[in-house]
């Protein structure tokens, strides 16, 4: 039999690629400040896995690159504030081989802690993938906070990562209490047979800490 610590890492890997194949239930905590009128931008380039999306998700290989950037950057000369946009903007530049180019954008809606730029951002700064380097450290302060606005994605990322100590090298705590909460929150939104099956695994591994 695997032992645990192989069936977190397992159960991991399936969960992260279900994410990107299948849409999960999300609970959002906050109310948008930002406009939800559907733009160009939304409809060339939203993902459907994002709490906040407001048309349906675009897959990249399905995504024109060129007509996305025209919507985009046209969106974002009327809304230039809205994280929605910004966070797809970087989005289309990431996937076009541009992520330099889409880092302003990127970062902005980081900075308006927008709960899906805030993870997603988070997780390329774990995997060092279209960003300018690694920084596990960058990845723990956004993973924490899109956990408690309320990302799913977030609430069990952060738990799993942290016990496999990808996060040593920062200097932060996560509490076994912290993790257990972010878990109970993610057990409340219906998660997928695959999520549930990693946070049984996750809240086990916490417990048999104490």
């Amino acid at each position: 039999m695997y032992e645990r610590k192989t069936m977190i890492r397992i159960s991991g890997i399936i969960l992260f690629y279900f994410m990107i194949f299948n849409n999960i239930a999300y609970s959002e905590n906050i109310k948008p400040w930002w406009s939800q009128d559907v733009t160009e931008c939304d409809i060339e380039a939203s993902h459907r896995l994002d709490p906040y999306h407001v048309a349906p998700g675009v897959l990249q290989k399905n995504m024109n690159f060129k007509k996305a950037e025209k919507a985009c950057l046209e969106a974002l000369k009327k809304d230039p504030d809205n994280p929605r946009l910004n966070y797809q903007m970087g989005r289309v530049y990431g996937y076009s081989g541009q992520w330099e180019k889409g880092m302003p954008y990127r970062m902005k809606a980081v900075e308006a802690e927008y709960p899906q730029s805030l993870f997603v951002i988070g997780w390329l700064y774990l995997t060092g993938n279209t960003i300018s380097e690694k920084n596990p450290c960058k990845t723990f302060s956004m993973w924490k906070r899109s956990a408690e606005l309320g990302r799913l994605a977030a609430q069990v990322a952060l738990p799993r990562h942290y016990l496999l100590g990808d996060f040593n090298q920062c200097g932060e705590l996560l509490t076994n209490a912290q993790m257990m909460g972010f878990l109970d929150n993610a057990s409340k939104k219906n998660p997928n047979y695959y999520a549930s099956m990693l946070i049984e695994d996750l809240k086990f591994k916490i417990s048999s800490q104490d």
